[in-house]
C-alpha cells in the first residue's frame, strides 16, 4: 500500500511563503527514503543535519529519529525505521527538521486513505507542489 503524505513547511529562519509538497511513498519505506524525497521536493542538499521527530507541537520532541545515539538527552530511534513502524501516531504529530541552524520545520500529515500500489509506478513520487522551495527567495534576490 501507498501513503499519501502532505509535507508542509511551518517554520524556518527565512520562512516567509507557503511551501507544501504532496508525496506518495510505500508504507514500508524507511525514513532515509522519506528524507530523500523531501530533500528533492524542496531543493535542499545533503550538507545539513536533519532528523524526524514526533511531538504534540513543533517545539516538543517526544520521540526522535536520527543518526545520532541521542539528541539533547533524548534517545534517537533508528533512521531506518519504516513508516509502518511510526504510524499510527496516536495523539502526536510527525515533523521533519532540516538544518539545525536555520531550523526548517515541516509537518507531515498522512491522508486517511491508503492507495493500492500500481504496477510500474515508482514507490515514491512527488505528486503536487504548492509554493516555491523554501530557499528560493534567498537566492533570487
Amino acid at each position: 500500500m501507498i501513503y499519501r503524505l502532505t509535507v508542509e513547511c511551518i517554520d524556518g529562519w527565512h520562512y516567509d511563503h507557503e511551501t507544501i509538497r504532496v508525496i506518495e511513498i510505500d508504507e514500508n519505506a524507511v525514513l532515509y527514503d522519506l528524507f530523500d524525497i523531501i530533500r528533492e521536493a524542496n531543493g535542499f542538499g545533503w550538507e545539513h543535519m536533519h532528523m524526524f521527530y514526533l511531538g504534540r507541537n513543533p517545539r516538543n520532541m517526544k520521540i526522535v529519529f536520527g543518526d545520532e545515539k541521542e539528541y539533547y538527552g533524548k534517545e534517537c530511534r533508528p533512521y531506518d525505521s519504516t513508516l509502518n513502524q511510526i504510524y499510527p501516531l496516536g495523539n502526536l504529530k510527525f515533523y521533519f527538521l532540516y538544518d539545525f541552524g536555520d531550523k526548517w520545520i515541516f509537518q507531515i500529515r498522512k491522508s486517511r486513505k491508503r492507495i493500492k500500489a500500481e504496477a510500474n509506478v515508482k514507490d515514491l513520487r512527488i505528486i503536487e507542489r504548492i509554493g516555491d522551495d523554501p530557499l528560493s527567495q534567498l537566492y533570487s534576490e
